[in-house]
């Protein structure tokens, strides 16, 4: 059941600035998440101000994203360093 992309420009912005080797990984990422969004080693529900949303673990990177099931689209609103992401 694959999933329709679309990302905030927040996010984009970030992918923007990063070095080609990083976007290449956060290209494999965003292909496991379009296959799987729910379920994952790195994947993880949030809760608190975040509920609803789901949080990828990239190494140092995480990718803050919400699913609406109805029209099978995948919401990419951040991407960012682990320490930051959050704020």
């Amino acid at each position: 059941m694959k999933y329709n992309l679309k990302v905030y420009k927040q996010a984009a912005k970030y992918y923007q600035k990063l070095a080609p080797d990083k976007q290449r990984k956060i290209n494999n990422i965003l292909k496991n998440i379009v296959e799987e969004p729910f379920e994952g080693t790195h994947i993880k529900r949030l809760k608190g101000e975040l509920a609803g949303k789901y949080r990828y673990n990239a190494g140092d990177y995480r990718i803050i994203y919400s699913i609406d099931k109805r029209n099978k689209t995948i919401y990419i609103e951040a991407i960012g360093p682990r320490g930051d992401i959050y704020k």
